[in-house]
């Protein structure tokens, strides 16, 4: 584990750093020397992993500001910036894309729509205080009534029943907390369709400052807060509890 310098409010960059660099298969592939060298970016994140900070981070907010992201200028999202890096590092969309689909079914014909797309990122909120996350997950995919919707088959404007449905299980699942309203209650691992994860990172935001928990795997290793240049070591037992994360990042165990 290393830190990372804060550059005028770059703690949202540092942040999404920690949480890529927590991958297995991320360490390695730096630890092999592995990068396109025709991707500034990833050029970048093999410099920074291998100098544990020192070298490449300038150069790599040069590569990823935008105006929506200022990078080593001022403050940012850092699950934006997540989202980006899979945009240009195709090895990193491999291990974090997945399927969703979008159902919506006619209360008067029954015809049921159904359209696909790809995401790297599964929201989830909370109105509730404590509120276990695999609930959390159970109420995105829940099936939600609708109005005033005209239907493609019998184009009667009426009801309808509307439902968000995962259709694949990545390597990496990442997920992001859009609602500030209550509090999330997660685990260290995470059982989805029969499927474990493994948590390793948590991107934590108090409304003017990104930190970070992670762990190396194999579940076991000690927890470690990341904070900027602060490395505080806590031990495998002393799990990260936190009502400001932001974003979860968990590792799929299986195959």
């Amino acid at each position: 584990m290393f830190g990372l310098k804060n550059f005028s409010g770059s703690c949202w960059v540092n942040t999404c750093l920690q949480g890529i660099f927590r991958i297995p298969e991320v360490q390695e592939r730096y630890n092999n020397d592995i990068f396109d060298k025709a991707n500034v970016i990833d050029e970048c994140l093999s410099r920074i992993w291998k100098s544990k900070g020192e070298d490449g981070l300038t150069d790599f907010f040069d590569a990823v500001r935008t105006e929506v992201m200022p990078a080593g200028k001022g403050i940012g999202d850092a699950h934006e910036l997540i989202v980006y890096l899979c945009d240009k590092l195709p090895f990193l969309d491999e291990l974090m894309r997945f399927k969703i689909a979008y159902s919506v079914t006619c209360s008067t014909c029954k015809n049921r729509e159904l359209k696909e797309d790809s995401v790297v990122e599964f929201s989830i909120a909370s109105e509730e205080k404590d509120k276990p996350m695999i609930d959390c997950i159970t109420d995105a995919v829940k099936e939600n009534d609708i109005q005033d919707r005209e239907c493609e088959k019998c184009k009667i404007r009426g009801d309808a029943k509307k439902q968000q449905l995962i259709g694949s299980f990545p390597k990496i699942m990442v997920f992001h907390v859009i609602s500030n309203n209550g509090s999330i209650d997660y685990s260290s691992i995470l059982a989805l369709n029969k499927r474990q994860y493994a948590l390793i990172s948590v991107s934590c935001f108090n409304g003017g400052h990104w930190w970070s928990y992670g762990r190396n795997m194999p579940p076991g290793n000690s927890w470690y807060t990341l904070n900027d240049r602060q490395v505080q070591e806590h031990g495998p037992k002393q799990f990260p509890i936190s009502n400001k994360m932001k974003i979860l990042i968990y590792y799929r165990l299986e195959n």
